[in-house]
């Protein structure tokens, strides 16, 4: 019986020891799982901060490229603009150009009527013709 006793004892203290462990191991087990959500909760934040920058950076993206297409856009009319400035230019100068030669030509023929105006009335001896009975002016 003083052998039942101790075996009896034995298995009782064993099966506390058991269930000493199995606490301990739960109380582990529910620390690390509390740690594992806690962990879980600040990653998922953390994800989901990176979605948010994400979608921020590609609204500001997507801005950046409508500014882009709308300053090609105006780059665009300002090279035509330009364009259409500088062929005026060019016809206008070439206008200038013209006129500035026909100008010349006409000074040109004007010195030489001059030059035979003045060989003319510095070589010949000039007299006027006033007709008989008439005023100062010829009538």
């Amino acid at each position: 019986s003083h052998e039942f006793g101790w075996k009896h004892q034995d298995l009782i203290q064993r099966l506390e020891e058991q269930a000493d462990a199995e606490r301990t191991a739960k109380s582990q087990c529910d620390q690390q799982m509390a740690q594992a959500t806690t962990r879980r909760d600040k990653e998922q934040s953390l994800i989901e901060d990176a979605k948010a920058q994400i979608s921020e950076r590609e609204a500001a993206k997507a801005s950046l490229k409508e500014d882009i297409a709308e300053l090609s856009k105006a780059i665009a009319e300002n090279k035509k603009a330009l364009q259409e400035a500088t062929k005026l230019r060019t016809e206008e100068n070439a206008e200038n150009e013209k006129t500035i030669a026909d100008a010349f030509a006409g000074k040109e023929a004007v010195d030489q009527a001059i030059a035979v105006l003045r060989s003319f009335y510095e070589g010949a001896a000039f007299a006027q013709y006033v007709p008989p009975n008439s005023d100062r002016e010829g009538k």
